[in-house]
């Protein structure tokens, strides 16, 4: 082998190993310091007009770490039955994008509270944190849903990292009964290396689940390997779930709902329901400003919220 082609290798070599490196360390420092650092203000805000449903009540409710969050209150039709508490994701969509369930919730009795948690919308925080701070921020709707509506039933659900942050938030506040998640994630790190998993192979893509953790540690604080919406899956002392994801999911791997639901199961203390659907559907239905249309989810969803709300 000549002197120029053992160049070339060395060099296409030296090249790779940059470039990995680049991808695997340098792509989750950009990701939580970039993507991240910012007040997500929604471009599509919808109205409760848009849906047939009454105006409802601007709240700002205090955390104890010295947030405003902004929250909408809606009643429902008749006598109150259960509270249910809706989470939306990273960016999008905005938590109001949830008034196609609130509808058919009112029927069923059920106060609808809708917070921008922190760095969202209209409530205080200039970053997102990825789960990791925002069950501050639910577990303060829950106090005010636990005073205003003494022994009834409060649900947290959640999409995506609002998936992720209503686990968090059921493990550690008394005032949450029941949990369903939509494309939860299981940490941080799962997201990112499955996500890069889907071009370099899971292998090649683990050590940037560990510059995830160790990024996300420093950043926020925290132990981002045992901070996570897996670790508290363990901890929901015995709070039914009802879990929903899709196989081919792009944004949130599947193999967040296995770890989850599994974590769930080991337990041992919580009911479990799961639905699963085909193909790469984040938000489990394809109109999800119509939730009715799709009558075997909302059928789903609302039998498992009847079992919470039976006395």
């Amino acid at each position: 082998m000549n002197l120029r082609i053992m160049k070339s290798i060395k060099w296409i070599t030296g090249t790779f190993i940059v470039l990995y490196l680049l991808l695997t360390i340098g792509g989750p420092v950009l990701f939580l310091n970039v993507i991240c650092d910012k007040h997500v203000n929604h471009q599509r805000v919808f109205t409760a007009e848009e849906f047939g449903i009454p105006v409802p009540d601007t709240l700002y409710l205090n955390t104890l770490d010295g947030f405003s969050i902004h929250t909408l209150e809606v009643s429902p039709e008749d006598s109150a039955r259960g509270v249910i508490i809706f989470v939306s994701g990273i960016e999008n969509p905005s938590v109001t994008a949830f008034y196609g369930h609130v509808k058919p919730f009112r029927e069923m009795g059920l106060v609808s509270l809708l917070p921008d948690v922190r760095g969202h919308g209209k409530s205080d925080g200039d970053r997102i944190c990825l789960a990791f701070e925002e069950d501050e921020d639910i577990n303060a709707v829950a106090r005010y849903a636990s005073m205003k509506y003494p022994g009834l039933p409060v649900i947290v659900m959640g999409l995506s990292m609002g998936g992720g942050i209503a686990i968090r938030s059921a493990a550690s506040s008394d005032n949450i009964d029941a949990v369903v998640t939509l494309s939860a994630f299981s940490s941080v790190q799962d997201v990112v290396g499955g996500m890069l998993g889907n071009f370099i192979t899971p292998v090649l893509a683990a050590p940037a689940k560990l510059s995830t953790a160790l990024c996300a540690s420093l950043k926020y604080r925290v132990n981002a390997f045992t901070d996570t919406p897996l670790d508290a899956a363990s901890r929901l002392g015995g709070k039914p779930v009802l879990m929903m994801h899709s196989r081919g999911d792009t944004q949130v791997p599947y193999k967040c709902f296995e770890k989850l639901s599994d974590r769930i199961r080991q337990d041992g203390k919580s009911r479990i329901e799961t639905y699963v659907v085909d193909g790469d559907r984040h938000f489990i239905i394809d109109g999800f400003l119509h939730p009715c249309e799709d009558s075997e989810y909302f059928s789903r969803l609302k039998a498992f919220i009847e079992s919470v709300l039976q006395p």
